[in-house]
Formats: C-alpha cells, sequence, structure tokens
C-alpha cells in the first residue's frame, strides 16, 4: 500500500514536470483593404457673394425743350420702346400756395376735375378718361400741383383735349364742390382721430417752420378741419384764377413721341390760354428753437407711439446733397442703417425706424429721423434716436458703410428709371426743383466720388442739431413724464385744433420707462436678471411693419397726406 502511494506520487510529480502542448491560434481573419474617401460636393457658385463694382452707367434720357408764346413751358422725352405717352401738366403752386386758406389749393385742385370741365361734367370726364383706357387724376404736394394721364400713342389728342379743359374751363359746379368739401373733412377728422403720423406730421412742420411774426407757406402739412370748414367755392375760383395760367405751368410729355409732334399738339390745345406768372411768395427763413420743447399729441389709451426728431438743414440746391444723401442712408435710409440695426434689431425699442430728408424747392430741407414704437417704450427710443444723431455728428463714418451707401444711391437709381411714368416724374421733379437736365449723371457720379472725410465732414456740418424739434404722438398720460426726461413737454390735443394744454416742466430725473396703464397686469415685466418679456402684440404704427419674425421695417417717415378722391400715381423715391 505505502508502495503504491509513493508510485502515485511520483507519477503526479513527473506529470507536472512534463512540457506542456502550446494551444493552437486562433485563425487569421483578412483585413480589407479601406474604402478611398468620397469626392468632396462640387462648391455651390452662389455662396460667396461676387466682388462689388459699379453698375454699368445709363445717363438719364435727353430732354427737349420748348416754349409757346403764353409763356408755357413744354419739356419732351421721346423714348419709343413701346407706344405710350405720360402726360404731366405742372402747376408751380401747391400747398405752399394756401396763404391764408390752409386747404385750398388740394381741394380747388381736385375740383378742377370733381367738379367738371368744358364740355363734360364729373362723371362724363370720367368716363371720357376710361374710354381712353387712362384715369386723370389731379395730385397735390407741397410745391405744385399736376394733371396726369398716361394714354397710347395714337390717343394723345384726346388726353391733351382732357387736360386742356381741366385747366381752362373748369366747371366749379356749386354741388360739386359741397360734396368735396365733406368728404375732405371727413378725411381730416379721421386723421386727427386715428393717424398718429398724421398727427405728429401736423405739429412737425409747424415747429420746423416757425416764424416770430408770420406764417412760413411750409409750416402747414395738412389743413384742420375749422380750416376746412371756413373755405368757399368763391375761395377755390380765386386760387385757380391766380394760379393756373400758362406762365406758371409746364408741360411734360414722355413716350412714343417726337417733339415736334408733341409741341404740335401742344400749341393746338394750349395757345389761346392767356394768364401771368402769380406773385412770388415769401420764403423766409425759419428762426431755430432757442429752447429744446417736446410736442406731445395726445393719443389717450394708444398702445403705440409715433416719433420723429427734426431740424434743418441746407437748401435743395446745395452742391453737398450727395455727402448729405449718403450721410442720411448711413443714418437710418435702409436695413443696413445705424438706426434700423441699433434701435430696432439690437435694443428691440422699435417696430420700425429710419431717417430721411425732405425736398422742399425753397426752403432748407428737412432732416427727420422717426420710430414707432410701444407706449412703454417711447422714452427709451426718443433717446436711442437722440444718441444715433449725435454719434453721426461725432465719429466718422466706416470705410464699408461708405461703401454701401455710395453703391446703393447711385446703382438703385437705374431701378427709378425703368417705367415711362416714373421718367416723366423725374422730368417734373427737375422742374419744380430747378435742377439742370444732366442733373441725375451727376449726381450719380458725384456719389460715386464720396470718400469717409467728405461725408463726415458734411454730418458735421449740417447734422449737428442743437435743438431738434422733438414731437411724440402717443398716450399723454403714460408718456408725459418719461418724455420731460428731455425738455419740457407740451401736450396737444389733436381732436381740438392741436391746441396746446398742459405743460411739465423739464425733470431730467425723471425715468425713461412707462408706467404699466392703471388696472393692467404686471406679469409681463421681466424677472430680475431674466430676459425680457416678449412686446405685446400691436399693429405697427403708420410707416412701419410689424415686430420680431416680420420682414425688416421701411424706414418710418413723416406720414404722406393722403391723396383727394382718385389715387395719385406711385411716385418714384426722391432722388437722394
Amino acid at each position: 500500500m505505502t508502495r503504491f502511494i509513493a508510485f502515485a506520487a511520483l507519477t503526479l510529480v513527473a506529470a507536472g514536470c512534463a512540457p506542456t502542448t502550446p494551444a493552437a491560434a486562433p485563425p487569421v481573419v483578412a483585413t480589407p483593404n479601406p474604402a478611398p474617401p468620397a469626392p468632396a460636393p462640387p462648391g455651390d457658385p452662389l455662396a460667396t457673394p461676387p466682388p462689388a463694382g459699379i453698375a454699368a452707367d445709363k445717363k438719364f434720357p435727353a430732354i427737349e425743350h420748348s416754349r409757346l408764346d403764353n409763356g408755357m413751358e413744354l419739356r419732351v422725352v421721346t423714348r419709343k420702346n413701346y407706344p405710350i405717352i405720360e402726360l404731366r401738366l405742372v402747376l408751380f403752386s401747391g400747398i405752399a400756395s394756401d396763404g391764408a386758406e390752409p386747404g385750398v389749393a388740394a381741394v380747388a385742385g381736385e375740383l378742377l376735375k370733381a367738379g367738371g370741365a368744358g364740355q363734360w361734367n364729373a362723371a362724363d370726364l370720367a368716363e371720357r378718361a376710361e374710354s381712353l383706357g387712362a384715369s386723370l387724376d389731379v395730385v397735390t404736394d407741397r410745391d405744385s400741383t399736376r394733371i396726369t394721364m398716361a394714354v397710347t400713342t395714337a390717343d394723345l389728342d384726346a388726353a391733351l383735349d382732357l387736360i386742356g379743359a381741366v385747366a381752362q374751363k373748369p366747371r366749379f359746379a356749386p354741388i360739386e364742390f359741397d360734396k368735396l368739401k365733406q368728404r375732405e373733412l371727413e378725411r381730416v377728422r379721421n386723421a386727427a382721430k386715428a393717424s398718429a403720423g398724421w398727427a405728429a406730421s401736423m405739429v412737425l412742420y409747424r415747429e420746423l417752420f416757425d416764424l416770430p411774426t408770420a406764417v412760413h407757406p411750409y409750416a402747414h402739412y395738412d389743413a384742420k378741419p375749422s380750416e376746412l370748414d371756413k373755405l368757399t367755392l368763391a375761395s377755390c375760383r380765386r386760387w385757380y384764377q391766380t394760379n393756373v395760367t400758362p406762365e406758371n405751368a409746364t408741360l411734360v410729355i414722355a413716350g412714343d413721341v417726337d417733339a415736334g409732334t408733341a409741341e404740335a399738339s401742344a400749341k393746338r390745345v394750349f395757345s389761346g390760354w392767356k394768364g401771368a406768372k402769380p406773385n412770388g411768395q415769401t420764403y423766409n427763413s425759419p428762426v431755430p428753437q432757442e429752447n429744446r420743447t417736446v410736442w406731445l399729441v395726445d393719443r389717450p389709451h394708444s398702445a403705440q407711439s409715433q416719433i420723429y426728431v427734426a431740424g434743418l438743414g441746407p437748401e435743395r440746391s446745395t452742391p453737398a446733397w450727395p455727402a448729405l444723401a449718403a450721410n442720411n442712408q448711413i443714418l437710418g435710409g435702409g436695413v443696413a442703417g445705424r438706426l434700423f440695426l441699433d434701435v430696432r434689431e439690437k435694443r428691440s425699442l422699435a417696430y420700425g425706424t429710419g431717417s430721411s430728408l425732405e425736398e422742399p424747392a425753397r426752403s432748407p430741407v428737412p432732416i427727420v429721423l422717426s420710430a414707432g414704437t410701444q407706449t412703454a417704450k417711447t422714452g427709451l427710443a426718443m433717446q436711442a434716436l437722440l444718441e444715433n444723431l449725435d454719434k453721426i455728428s461725432s465719429a466718422p463714418p466706416t470705410d464699408a458703410e461708405v461703401g454701401m451707401a455710395s453703391r446703393y444711391l447711385s446703382d438703385s437709381f437705374l431701378f427709378r428709371t425703368e417705367t415711362l411714368g416714373a421718367v416723366a416724374d423725374l422730368t417734373v421733379k427737375l422742374a419744380v426743383l430747378g435742377l439742370p437736365d444732366d442733373y441725375f449723371d451727376t449726381y450719380r457720379a458725384a456719389i460715386r466720388k464720396l470718400d469717409n472725410a467728405t461725408v463726415y465732414e458734411t454730418a458735421q456740418k449740417y447734422f449737428k442739431i442743437k435743438n431738434p424739434v422733438l414731437v411724440v404722438a402717443g398716450d399723454a398720460a403714460r408718456i408725459a413724464k418719461p418724455l420731460s426726461h428731455f425738455a419740457k413737454v407740451v401736450v396737444i390735443d389733436p381732436e381740438h385744433d392741436f391746441q396746446p394744454g398742459k405743460t411739465l416742466p423739464f425733470d431730467p430725473t425723471q425715468s425713461l420707462e412707462a408706467p404699466a396703464p392703471a388696472g393692467s397686469a404686471v406679469a409681463s415685466s421681466p424677472a430680475p436678471g431674466g430676459p425680457p418679456a416678449a412686446p405685446a402684440p400691436a399693429s405697427a404704427p403708420p410707416g412701419s411693419r410689424a415686430p420680431a419674425s416680420a420682414a425688416p421695417a421701411a424706414p418710418a417717415a413723416p406720414a404722406p397726406k393722403k391723396p383727394m378722391l382718385a389715387p395719385a400715381k406711385a411716385t418714384p423715391a426722391p432722388a437722394k
């Protein structure tokens, strides 16, 4: 037994010392070669914009001038692309010729057509124009009254017969005057109640063109209800006899017609027209404000405010106009302007904001900054406009700003001569403003040559406005105190002849934030340190678009005067 155990132990020891057989290696798996990389997709040819350059030059069409024996001027632009002719009889008397009877130019001008003329009563006159495939329109603006038509080439003489009758043989039917006057009264009464832009513009022009001892011809933006109520048919007849004369008129004929044919047709219709040029009006220089004042046009319970900040620049004929236009474009001429990028996009203080240059024929030009905003943000928006106005005259623009403004003002002009009607309107503009025939060509050339130093020098000279006119249309109960942060506040009642009422003294300690209306919830207020609350939905103010996700807003400018009766044809934007 002992021997068996020892043998077994020895066997185990021997087995432990025996060499071990190595385990079989796992089979080798062949690795496939990596696939070649996919080729890069072709580049998008539209991903990178082409380098900016100067658009192809295109001269403004040539204008042929002549004058009839009675003094009426004729300007003919021949453009035979299509068998169409645009007609404009321009009278160099507009709203500025109202004198002591505000509203008479617009009412009398419309009555030339609405009261019937020559062999046609009002209805027959409109029907005759429609039979030519046209509309007969009368448009009255600051410096002119225009009688307009567009017809086919074959109907030139028939159209001139209509225009000639309206200018030379108006009927002034009493019943038509009464109806027209009533419509105009309703228009201005509704505007005083419902249009913030109209109400603010009424005060803006009154204060911009303030004179110490007289009324400036441009001080009337529109007629007030009390002024229209005083107009009589005799008032319209007097205005007509004084202002609708051949020596105060220019006939523009543009389109498929040569100068000789146009002159023969004009002589046939207008050679018997008689009348002298009216005596010139006095356009004294407005007196700048010595102290800053906020004129607050009260619109109780309004959820929005319309703000204007304005001053007067040089005369329209100034050689500095190209640089002035570039400054306006940089400041607020579009979605690339400082006002849009700062006041709307960065600070979210306005639905629409921008700046504009008005173009009166006989006075310094108004420079107007505007914004439409929520009532609660009125003070902040006013502060933002003033800051941007100060900035443009205190620091030079960048190369990018000047380059972008120059290209836009120069190149976009080509789009404004696309239609024959636009060419006719621009020809009218040259006549009204007293500019030479080649003005638009020399203007574009000057725009292209602008540099930073020239633009900045012009800004320092004309945009450094010491005491700009400040006008706000909004809820006085909520925004009067915040606005007193800037200056004395005078509250105006638009429904009672724009008479001044309550006055608040200047108080720079006042908060710019308007208080919430009485009884309203404050849940919309942002929590401390949190993001600002979304603006409450509201309709955009006149001249602006809806906020937030809407498309970029157009600059808000002084509200245009609503055309009388028939809508006026669209007029291209003024040459900047």
